[in-house]
């Protein structure tokens, strides 16, 4: 399995398969990218689906440059270029998601469209930010069974499958995800939201209501296009317990951002 090549930065793992429209998902801290197992699984006939494992989690390495949100998603940018691919669709995951937005932000031109799945530009609600912080007391704590089990169990009923994923958070340090936990707390792009032209489709479960109020701060601050789908009877936890649903829903954001490109071009 490949990781990107430059043996000066953090080797990154990834996974490719399928042909088409490229999509690379992004993870929150700790997942890893058997999180979009489903996702991979049920896309790849109809698009070029990629899957990685950020610096650090997972099979990743990492190197001597502090973890921030640009670098991460610089990270993101070699692995494309590792693949020879020049623009992609980029789907981010809950904390995952503040990766994209950076990555559109700073690098414009290898972005056609964002899926924020449970996505937020800042971390400004009183729930959301204690969950950041009982993340960053776990890890303090050198909690990672606990952590690990309640994320599989959080994601996963299949009981091998929910194994896999903890035994998959357990491959980062505490140390290293309290970073990211600390990292995600304290990033902010809401006031360089306008830099993102791209098209960008919010996720979110029907449950999960205490972060569906950051649809607004995308929705006045982004200047391209913004759209939204509540998925019903589910919380946080789309990727994995709403796969069919979420594949129909990304398999029409592409093909019609893919057919209006195509028009355009004509």
């Amino acid at each position: 399995m490949p990781w990107t090549k430059n043996e000066q930065k953090a080797q990154i793992y990834y996974e490719k398969v399928g042909s088409g429209p490229v999509i690379v998902f992004i993870h929150p801290p700790g997942m890893g990218h058997v999180t979009f197992r489903g996702e991979k699984e049920g896309l790849q006939s109809n698009f070029t689906i990629i899957t990685l494992d950020l610096r650090g989690n997972g099979k990743s390495g990492t190197d001597d440059q502090p973890l921030s949100m640009k670098v991460v998603s610089d990270d993101v940018v070699r692995v494309l270029d590792d693949c020879g691919i020049d623009q992609a669709y980029i789907c981010g995951y809950s904390n995952g998601g503040s990766v994209v937005s950076e990555l559109a932000i700073s690098h414009p031109e290898r972005v056609k469209g964002m899926i924020l799945i449970g996505g937020f530009p800042e971390v400004n609600s009183f729930l959301l930010r204690n969950e950041f912080k009982l993340g960053i007391w776990a890890t303090d704590n050198k909690l990672m069974g606990l952590i690990s089990n309640v994320l599989a169990f959080a994601h996963e009923k299949d009981p091998r499958k929910r194994k896999d994923l903890s035994n998959y958070v357990k491959k980062i340090t505490p140390e290293f995800l309290e970073d990211y936990y600390r990292m995600g707390l304290k990033y902010k792009a809401t006031d360089r939201l306008s830099k993102i032209t791209c098209p960008l489709l919010l996720v979110y479960g029907q449950r999960d209501d205490y972060v569906h109020h950051y649809r607004h701060l995308f929705q006045k601050y982004n200047s391209g296009e913004v759209s939204m789908i509540l998925i019903g009877n589910v919380g946080h936890q789309v990727p994995t317990k709403k796969v069919h649903a979420f594949n129909h829903i990304v398999k029409d954001f592409i093909r019609k951002h893919e057919k209006h490109k195509a028009t355009v071009q004509v």
